[in-house]
């Protein structure tokens, strides 16, 4: 999850007994999430059946 100013990202994982959670502060510094927004602002990954991805991904890339 971003927040809505995408300046904190929080995400979470299952594994067989247990539950990781993570919170990024300020996930515009990290160089791996920018090539990965890149890569989703270029449109290959949206679901022709859902509001588009890269939009998204090209509004947080420009605001930060």
């Amino acid at each position: 999850m971003l927040s809505l100013d995408g300046n904190v990202l929080c995400f979470a994982t299952t594994w067989e007994q247990d539950i990781s959670t993570s919170v990024l502060t300020t996930p515009h510094r990290s160089q791996v999430l920018r090539r990965w927004a890149e890569a989703v602002a270029e449109g290959t990954m949206d679901d022709p059946d859902e509001p588009p991805l890269s939009l998204r991904a090209r509004r947080w890339l420009d605001s930060h």
